[in-house]
Protein backbone atom coordinates (compact mmCIF):
# COMPACT_ATOMS: atom_id res chain seq x y z
CA UNK A 1 0.00 0.00 0.00
CA UNK A 2 2.74 2.32 0.77
CA UNK A 3 4.47 2.06 -3.04
CA UNK A 4 0.15 2.89 -4.38
CA UNK A 5 0.42 5.95 -1.96
CA UNK A 6 3.91 7.11 -3.08
CA UNK A 7 3.27 6.57 -6.91
CA UNK A 8 3.67 2.79 -7.73
CA UNK A 9 8.13 2.95 -7.56
CA UNK A 10 10.29 3.29 -4.88
CA UNK A 11 13.90 1.86 -4.30
CA UNK A 12 14.15 -1.37 -1.77
CA UNK A 13 15.97 0.79 0.77
CA UNK A 14 13.00 2.93 1.17
CA UNK A 15 10.56 0.55 1.14
CA UNK A 16 12.88 -1.24 3.95
CA UNK A 17 12.90 2.18 5.58
CA UNK A 18 9.11 3.24 5.24
CA UNK A 19 8.32 -0.23 6.69
CA UNK A 20 10.29 0.20 9.91
CA UNK A 21 9.11 3.96 10.57
CA UNK A 22 5.45 2.87 10.62
CA UNK A 23 6.23 0.00 12.66
CA UNK A 24 8.30 3.11 15.18
CA UNK A 25 6.28 6.01 14.70
CA UNK A 26 2.82 5.15 14.62
CA UNK A 27 0.31 4.66 16.62
CA UNK A 28 -0.85 1.75 15.23
CA UNK A 29 2.69 0.30 14.21
CA UNK A 30 1.50 -1.68 11.38
CA UNK A 31 -1.36 -3.94 13.00
CA UNK A 32 -0.27 -6.55 15.52
CA UNK A 33 1.60 -9.00 13.06
CA UNK A 34 3.44 -6.30 11.23
CA UNK A 35 7.37 -6.74 10.65
CA UNK A 36 10.32 -6.69 12.87
CA UNK A 37 13.60 -5.46 12.13
CA UNK A 38 16.72 -6.20 12.87
CA UNK A 39 20.21 -4.03 12.66
CA UNK A 40 21.74 -4.96 9.57
CA UNK A 41 24.10 -3.37 6.48
CA UNK A 42 22.07 -0.05 6.34
CA UNK A 43 20.34 0.44 9.19
CA UNK A 44 16.99 -1.11 10.49
CA UNK A 45 16.09 -4.55 7.84
CA UNK A 46 13.61 -6.96 7.58
CA UNK A 47 14.50 -10.77 6.21
CA UNK A 48 10.58 -11.55 6.38
CA UNK A 49 9.64 -8.23 4.37
CA UNK A 50 12.13 -9.25 1.74
CA UNK A 51 11.04 -12.94 1.51
CA UNK A 52 7.39 -11.71 1.38
CA UNK A 53 8.27 -8.85 -1.51
CA UNK A 54 10.20 -11.58 -3.75
CA UNK A 55 7.03 -13.59 -3.07
CA UNK A 56 4.99 -10.27 -4.47
CA UNK A 57 7.23 -10.55 -7.58
CA UNK A 58 6.65 -14.16 -8.50
CA UNK A 59 2.95 -13.79 -8.30
CA UNK A 60 3.09 -10.59 -10.63
CA UNK A 61 2.25 -7.73 -8.16
CA UNK A 62 5.67 -5.84 -8.12
CA UNK A 63 8.84 -6.18 -10.38
CA UNK A 64 12.12 -4.99 -9.56
CA UNK A 65 14.44 -2.92 -12.37
CA UNK A 66 17.83 -2.87 -13.16
CA UNK A 67 18.30 -0.16 -11.22
CA UNK A 68 17.14 -2.05 -7.48
CA UNK A 69 13.74 -0.49 -7.55
CA UNK A 70 10.27 -2.15 -7.20
CA UNK A 71 7.80 -1.21 -9.54
CA UNK A 72 4.13 -1.78 -9.22
CA UNK A 73 3.02 -3.92 -12.41
CA UNK A 74 -0.55 -3.03 -13.44
CA UNK A 75 -1.82 -5.96 -11.32
CA UNK A 76 -0.39 -4.40 -8.47
CA UNK A 77 -1.64 -0.94 -9.10
CA UNK A 78 -5.11 -2.28 -9.18
CA UNK A 79 -4.87 -4.21 -6.16
CA UNK A 80 -7.24 -2.95 -3.70
CA UNK A 81 -5.53 -3.75 -0.37
CA UNK A 82 -8.15 -3.76 2.68
CA UNK A 83 -6.58 -2.36 6.17
CA UNK A 84 -7.92 -1.58 9.57
CA UNK A 85 -8.52 2.07 9.18
CA UNK A 86 -5.82 3.10 12.18
CA UNK A 87 -2.90 1.31 9.99
CA UNK A 88 -4.50 2.40 6.48
CA UNK A 89 -4.45 6.30 8.64
CA UNK A 90 -0.82 5.66 10.20
CA UNK A 91 0.40 3.93 6.06
CA UNK A 92 -0.80 7.82 4.87
CA UNK A 93 1.13 9.88 7.13
CA UNK A 94 4.09 7.97 6.56
CA UNK A 95 4.10 8.25 3.04
CA UNK A 96 3.08 12.23 3.58
CA UNK A 97 5.90 12.61 5.99
CA UNK A 98 8.53 10.51 4.28
CA UNK A 99 7.39 9.27 1.27
CA UNK A 100 9.58 11.91 -0.73
CA UNK A 101 12.85 11.33 1.09
CA UNK A 102 15.77 9.59 -0.44
CA UNK A 103 16.88 6.44 0.62
CA UNK A 104 20.30 8.63 1.70
CA UNK A 105 17.72 10.76 3.59
CA UNK A 106 15.95 7.72 5.20
CA UNK A 107 18.87 6.36 6.77
CA UNK A 108 20.78 10.05 8.11
CA UNK A 109 17.49 9.84 9.80
CA UNK A 110 16.90 6.42 11.28
CA UNK A 111 20.83 7.22 12.25
CA UNK A 112 20.02 9.95 13.96
CA UNK A 113 17.09 8.78 16.14
CA UNK A 114 18.05 4.99 16.75
CA UNK A 115 21.29 4.10 17.01
CA UNK A 116 20.58 0.27 17.84
CA UNK A 117 20.14 -0.42 14.31
CA UNK A 118 23.87 1.33 13.28
CA UNK A 119 25.84 -1.39 14.56
CA UNK A 120 25.84 -3.40 11.58
CA UNK A 121 26.39 -0.61 9.26
CA UNK A 122 28.59 -0.57 6.60
CA UNK A 123 28.48 2.93 6.08
CA UNK A 124 32.37 3.62 7.16
CA UNK A 125 32.17 5.45 10.80
CA UNK A 126 28.81 5.38 11.11
CA UNK A 127 28.43 2.52 14.12
CA UNK A 128 27.06 4.64 17.00
CA UNK A 129 27.88 1.26 19.45
CA UNK A 130 29.30 -1.76 19.91
CA UNK A 131 26.79 -5.28 19.30
CA UNK A 132 27.01 -6.47 23.18
CA UNK A 133 28.91 -9.09 24.30
CA UNK A 134 26.60 -11.47 27.02
CA UNK A 135 28.72 -13.09 29.67
CA UNK A 136 28.67 -16.90 29.32
CA UNK A 137 25.79 -18.78 30.93
CA UNK A 138 23.59 -21.57 29.64
CA UNK A 139 21.16 -19.15 27.51
CA UNK A 140 17.96 -21.14 26.62
CA UNK A 141 15.56 -19.83 23.44
CA UNK A 142 12.33 -20.67 21.78
CA UNK A 143 11.76 -18.88 18.89
CA UNK A 144 7.35 -20.19 19.01
CA UNK A 145 5.16 -17.10 18.42
CA UNK A 146 8.05 -14.61 17.02
CA UNK A 147 9.26 -13.95 13.48
CA UNK A 148 12.69 -14.80 12.52
CA UNK A 149 13.64 -10.68 12.65
CA UNK A 150 12.59 -10.72 16.06
CA UNK A 151 14.35 -13.44 17.23
CA UNK A 152 16.79 -12.92 15.60
CA UNK A 153 17.28 -9.24 17.46
CA UNK A 154 16.48 -11.11 20.93
CA UNK A 155 20.02 -12.54 20.38
CA UNK A 156 21.67 -9.70 19.38
CA UNK A 157 20.23 -7.20 21.59
CA UNK A 158 21.30 -10.51 24.61
CA UNK A 159 24.60 -10.51 23.75
CA UNK A 160 24.89 -13.85 21.37
CA UNK A 161 27.27 -14.86 19.30
CA UNK A 162 26.29 -18.36 18.73
CA UNK A 163 22.74 -20.28 17.59
CA UNK A 164 22.94 -23.54 18.91
CA UNK A 165 20.16 -25.24 17.87
CA UNK A 166 18.96 -28.74 19.41
CA UNK A 167 16.33 -29.41 17.15
CA UNK A 168 16.45 -32.88 16.16
CA UNK A 169 14.57 -32.21 12.71
CA UNK A 170 15.22 -28.78 12.10
CA UNK A 171 12.24 -28.02 9.69
CA UNK A 172 9.77 -25.02 10.10
CA UNK A 173 6.90 -24.33 7.68
CA UNK A 174 7.29 -20.59 9.57
CA UNK A 175 9.77 -18.26 7.39
CA UNK A 176 13.15 -17.94 8.62
CA UNK A 177 13.45 -21.60 10.96
CA UNK A 178 14.34 -24.18 8.83
CA UNK A 179 17.81 -25.50 9.08
CA UNK A 180 19.77 -24.45 5.92
CA UNK A 181 17.41 -20.40 6.01
CA UNK A 182 18.23 -20.04 10.00
CA UNK A 183 21.79 -20.84 8.62
CA UNK A 184 22.32 -18.19 5.96
CA UNK A 185 20.44 -15.70 8.00
CA UNK A 186 22.64 -16.25 11.17
CA UNK A 187 25.60 -16.22 9.27
CA UNK A 188 24.85 -12.66 7.33
CA UNK A 189 24.72 -11.60 11.20
CA UNK A 190 28.32 -13.20 12.32
CA UNK A 191 25.72 -15.58 14.36
CA UNK A 192 27.44 -18.91 14.58
CA UNK A 193 25.46 -21.67 13.66
CA UNK A 194 25.39 -25.49 14.94
CA UNK A 195 23.15 -27.69 14.75
CA UNK A 196 23.21 -30.88 17.22
CA UNK A 197 20.50 -33.47 16.39
CA UNK A 198 22.09 -35.81 18.46
CA UNK A 199 20.57 -33.68 21.38
CA UNK A 200 17.01 -33.60 20.31
CA UNK A 201 14.45 -35.40 20.85
CA UNK A 202 12.46 -37.82 17.71
CA UNK A 203 9.06 -36.06 16.05
CA UNK A 204 7.45 -39.54 16.71
CA UNK A 205 8.27 -39.39 20.57
CA UNK A 206 6.30 -35.88 20.60
CA UNK A 207 2.74 -37.15 19.27
CA UNK A 208 -0.10 -36.68 20.88
CA UNK A 209 1.55 -34.97 23.77
CA UNK A 210 -1.58 -33.69 25.74
CA UNK A 211 -1.58 -33.41 29.17
CA UNK A 212 0.97 -32.42 31.61
CA UNK A 213 1.79 -36.03 32.81
CA UNK A 214 2.60 -37.11 28.74
CA UNK A 215 5.34 -34.08 29.15
CA UNK A 216 6.62 -35.39 32.49
CA UNK A 217 7.06 -38.06 30.95
CA UNK A 218 8.52 -37.60 27.80
CA UNK A 219 11.63 -35.22 29.85
CA UNK A 220 11.88 -38.22 32.08
CA UNK A 221 12.58 -40.25 29.47
CA UNK A 222 15.05 -37.71 27.74
CA UNK A 223 16.94 -37.25 31.00
CA UNK A 224 17.77 -40.38 31.67
CA UNK A 225 19.27 -41.07 28.38
CA UNK A 226 21.42 -38.25 28.37
CA UNK A 227 24.23 -39.66 30.04
CA UNK A 228 24.38 -41.83 26.83
CA UNK A 229 24.79 -39.07 24.54
CA UNK A 230 28.27 -38.17 26.02
CA UNK A 231 30.03 -37.03 22.53
CA UNK A 232 27.14 -34.19 22.03
CA UNK A 233 27.13 -33.47 25.78
CA UNK A 234 31.00 -32.71 25.82
CA UNK A 235 31.04 -30.92 21.82
CA UNK A 236 27.87 -28.49 23.26
CA UNK A 237 29.92 -27.99 26.39
CA UNK A 238 33.00 -26.81 24.57
CA UNK A 239 30.78 -24.70 22.66
CA UNK A 240 29.07 -22.74 25.17
CA UNK A 241 32.41 -22.57 27.56
CA UNK A 242 34.16 -21.18 24.39
CA UNK A 243 31.60 -18.49 23.25
CA UNK A 244 27.71 -16.83 24.77
CA UNK A 245 25.46 -19.33 23.10
CA UNK A 246 21.84 -19.97 23.44
CA UNK A 247 20.54 -23.62 23.10
CA UNK A 248 17.36 -23.03 20.20
CA UNK A 249 14.37 -25.31 20.07
CA UNK A 250 10.65 -24.14 19.17
CA UNK A 251 8.45 -23.99 22.12
CA UNK A 252 8.46 -20.42 24.00
CA UNK A 253 7.95 -21.67 28.05
CA UNK A 254 11.01 -24.00 28.42
CA UNK A 255 8.92 -25.88 31.04
CA UNK A 256 7.26 -27.40 28.02
CA UNK A 257 10.44 -28.00 26.00
CA UNK A 258 13.30 -30.55 25.88
CA UNK A 259 16.13 -27.93 25.93
CA UNK A 260 15.58 -26.83 29.68
CA UNK A 261 16.12 -30.25 31.01
CA UNK A 262 19.29 -30.40 28.55
CA UNK A 263 20.16 -27.00 30.00
CA UNK A 264 19.59 -28.52 33.57
CA UNK A 265 21.75 -31.72 32.71
CA UNK A 266 24.74 -29.23 31.94
CA UNK A 267 24.92 -27.53 35.00
CA UNK A 268 26.26 -30.86 36.38
CA UNK A 269 28.99 -30.61 33.32
CA UNK A 270 29.83 -26.95 33.35
CA UNK A 271 29.94 -24.17 36.25
CA UNK A 272 27.08 -21.67 34.64
CA UNK A 273 24.26 -20.64 35.34
CA UNK A 274 20.80 -21.61 33.07
CA UNK A 275 19.75 -18.53 31.88
CA UNK A 276 15.79 -18.30 29.47
CA UNK A 277 15.85 -15.40 26.90
CA UNK A 278 12.10 -14.14 25.76
CA UNK A 279 10.43 -15.55 28.47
Amino acid sequence: MIIQQVGGTASSLQMMKWAFLLSCETPSRGGKTFYQFIPYRYGPYSFTLNQETDSLIRNGFLEKGLDNRWNLTPLGKNLEITLPNDVSKDVCQISEIYGKLSGQKLINLIYDKYSWFTINSDLPGRRKGKRPIAEKSIYTAGYEGKTVDEFLNLLMESGISRLIDVRYNPISRRYGFHKSTLLRLCNSLTIDYQHLPGLGIPGSEREHLDSNHQHTSLFENYRFSLPSREKDLTNVSKLLKSEPSVLVCMEANPEFCHRNVLAQHLTTLIDMPIKHLGC
